[in-house]
């Protein structure tokens, strides 16, 4: 059963983490839109008295198209399909629904703290790592949304994960689960293998011109050149439009008085920790060994020792390296237990032993400051290197705004650049969508707007980094299949090489018909046959690499019995026999958290998927019939 959950959850789990992925990235985009009071028909699915519109599915699916393209870059053919990544952006959008209707009659409660916990992390709405209301509420609106109808949608978000996690929680990882993958994991096999080079069949390769014609048109998509865009741009850096404003006492008074809340400083701590982390608390071992070390720390600070000194030698946290220090945080930024301990303290103070789910805690105050509001005086300074900040900003935006409406008027940046000699226009080479080139390295959504805008067009302004750009497509090269005759050598060379792994396996098929064993085939041709030291499932095979057909075959093989058949490596061709196989003693006092852990994942995943399957049983299902084909209704 082990075997069928492992073989599943390596085939879909990445596939799966990615449009999941993909649905919560743009979950702006695409929350609210679906919903049960639609009144039109044109809708994409029906689950229930839940109607999915075409807005929802096109948004999810094209967000799940974008996130597989910048995983497998230039390694494009091993996309799913259109067809696959449809589907499966179907059947998630079906479950999200089903989830929902079953989060509700279960009553599953979601309070506005919890709303505020995970809209307050949305990285869309921050700004310099911090929450941005202003941002927040642009974001929205840009996206036609309001404040209400997404955290409504977040709500039932939260409502959904809530059920997914019960569902999972409700499984057990038994002893026996734990010994048989344990044991799974840890076999070791040996082999002894013969290895053939296709180089050497070469020779024997009869190449005709109508054969290479033939291979061509079966794998011409092989050769296909992607689109290419020659970009023009004009690059904005805030450094280049530079300014001195004077800023008045009135203009700092008035700024001070508009925004007092930005003044009111929250009671807040600085602290130092030594943290001996306990990663399972069922383990009465692990706890007690991690409660005996915080309390020796505890007795070594109690008679003077340094306390940065015993976090940098004890503490299991990142914090260690700088003293155990954390920094300043305010309420609410730290886990519970942890602050209000830390709160509770004066500064110079130290605790007891604190225990939170990370493990045991040792906290230090190193300064507390109580919740207070700043004068005028106490704000000035700030207050006038953020209105300068925002003058510079402003003339930025104003200059940068005021090109762009030039350019449009002249229609395009190759039509201003020809009446404007000073202003700098830089051109990229021609360069397809998994290309990095200046200045579009790590923004592939810009980069996929751009290739959606017509020739000789102009892009909106486009803010990356600190710089502001305006672009145009100089010109468009389409994707297109070469002409034979310009890639006939790449063609000889790939038809050479397949054709002459084809001659090494049937060599290889010949002599393991005649005997089945490695050391008589090798006395056979005088070929010597190599064997391995000891490997697991999960590790490369020993001078040869990674097939996982013929590592499964192996450890399912008996001892001293040949492969039935060669198997292709890195290009090479083997024949491989069992030499010789060990089963490991299982230990078991110790605990294998990593075991039960993965054991649990593929437990808990079945049981969800097992759970929608039953909903989905019972529920009223309506799929349009231009997505039907990609379901198999």
């Amino acid at each position: 059963m082990l075997k069928q959950f492992r073989n599943q959850k390596r085939l879909l789990s990445v596939f799966l983490w990615l449009v999941i992925a993909a649905f919560i990235g743009t979950i702006f985009l695409v929350w609210g839109v679906g919903g049960k009071n639609q009144s039109s028909n044109n809708y994409a699915l029906k689950v229930n008295e839940y109607k999915v519109s075409y807005e929802e599915y096109q948004n999810s699916y094209q967000n799940t198209t974008d996130t597989l393209r910048q995983l497998f870059g230039n390694q494009s053919g091993q996309m799913p399909s259109n067809e696959e990544i449809q589907k499966q952006v179907i059947t998630e959008l079906k479950n999200k629904y089903l989830l929902l209707g079953q989060a509700h009659k279960l009553n599953i409660p979601v309070s506005d703290t919890e709303v505020m916990n995970e809209l307050t992390n949305i990285s869309s709405f921050l700004q310099n790592g911090q929450f941005s209301p202003e941002r927040y509420t642009n974001v929205l609106r840009a996206n036609g949304l309001t404040p209400a109808a997404f955290e409504q949608s977040l709500k039932e978000d939260i409502k959904i994960s809530k059920l997914r996690n019960m569902i999972r929680n409700s499984t057990r990882v038994t002893p026996s689960e734990i010994k048989k993958e344990y044991t799974y994991r840890n076999t070791e096999a040996k082999i002894r293998y013969i290895s053939f080079n296709p180089s050497s069949f070469k020779d024997s390769v009869n190449v005709k011109n109508e054969d290479l014609r033939t291979y061509f048109v079966e794998n011409k998509e092989n050769y296909r050149a992607p689109e290419e865009i020659k970009l023009k741009f004009i690059e904005f850096a805030p450094q280049d439009f530079d300014i001195e404003t004077d800023i008045t006492q009135q203009e700092m008074e008035s700024y001070y008085f508009q925004n007092k809340s930005e003044f009111s400083q929250p009671e807040k701590v600085r602290a130092s920790h030594i943290l001996i982390r306990v990663r399972n608390f069922d383990n009465e071992t692990e706890v007690k060994n991690a409660r005996n070390k915080i309390e020796n720390i505890l007795a070594q600070l109690k008679k003077g020792k340094d306390f940065a000194e015993m976090a940098k030698k004890y503490s299991e946290d990142a914090s260690a390296q700088n003293g155990g220090d954390l920094g300043y945080f305010k309420k609410g930024e730290m886990i519970k237990e942890f602050e209000n301990t830390a709160f509770s303290l004066e500064t110079g103070e130290m605790s007891g032993i604190v225990k939170t789910v990370f493990g045991f805690h040792i906290i230090k105050v190193t300064d507390h400051q109580k919740a207070k509001e700043l004068t005028f005086q106490e704000a000035k300074d700030s207050i006038a290197e953020k209105l300068k900040e925002r003058n510079a900003e402003q003339y930025f935006n104003d200059r940068v705004f005021r090109i762009y409406s030039k350019i449009l008027k002249a229609s395009n940046i190759s039509a201003y650049q020809s009446k404007n000699d000073n202003v700098t226009v830089h051109t990229t080479k021609y360069f397809n969508t998994y290309e990095n080139v200046y200045p579009l390295k790590g923004s592939p959504d810009v980069k996929r707007q751009l290739f959606d805008l017509p020739e000789t067009e102009v892009s909106n302004v486009i803010d990356i980094g600190d710089k502001k750009y305006i672009f145009e497509v100089a010109d468009r090269k389409d994707s297109y299949v070469p002409e034979f005759s310009e890639i006939e050598d790449k063609v000889r060379q790939d038809y050479l090489q397949e054709q002459s792994i084809q001659k090494a396996l049937s060599y290889a098929e010949k002599l393991l018909k005649k005997n089945k064993n490695i050391e008589n085939i090798s006395d056979s041709i005088n070929k010597n046959y190599t064997t391995t030291p000891f490997f697991k499932r999960a590790e490369n095979i020993p001078g040869v690499g990674i097939n996982s057909k013929m590592t499964e075959n192996i450890f399912g093989a008996k001892k001293g019995s040949t492969l039935d058949k060669p198997y292709t490596v890195n290009s090479k061709v083997y024949l491989v026999e069992l030499a010789d196989i060990k089963t490991p003693d299982f230990p078991a006092d110790k605990d294998h958290p990593d075991i039960r852990n993965f054991i649990a994942n593929i437990k808990s995943e079945t049981a969800l998927n097992s759970y929608i399957s039953k909903l989905e049983s019972n529920a009223e299902i309506w799929i349009a019939p231009s997505l039907r084909g990609y379901i198999g209704n």
